[in-house]
């Protein structure tokens, strides 16, 4: 019976599992920005609109059932804090109210901010 030798090459294993660990590290990063994208493009906001007691208010709202009330509510924190930092004014949180069932029915939730 033959011998069989196997094929060990120390320096291109290395240089295979090197390559093999960089090339899952990018795919990692792209299907982590992708999945981010798809929530983000999943989640509209309203435009910051004046309520007649003074606040100011926006809309965040999920355009499908799956999108967390969390990361809805998110969405629309930071837009409202965006708008603050824009104005040159601080951001101060009034109030938060929200509507909708997680996987039934589309997630809405109402910010109530001001700027100082």
């Amino acid at each position: 019976m033959p011998k069989v030798f196997p094929h060990r090459s120390p320096a291109s294993h290395g240089l295979m599992l090197h390559a093999a660990s960089v090339f899952s590290g990018a795919a990692r990063k792209s299907m982590c920005i992708a999945g981010i994208s798809v929530l983000a493009a999943c989640t509209t906001v309203s435009n910051v609109d004046a309520r007649r007691d003074g606040h100011l208010i926006l809309t965040s709202k999920a355009r499908w059932s799956i999108i967390s009330w969390n990361h809805v509510k998110n969405v629309g924190l930071k837009r409202a804090a965006a708008y603050c930092k824009a104005q040159n004014a601080q951001y101060h949180l009034v109030a938060v109210h929200t509507e909708g069932v997680w996987g039934a029915t589309d997630q809405v939730v109402e910010v109530v901010f001001d700027c100082f």
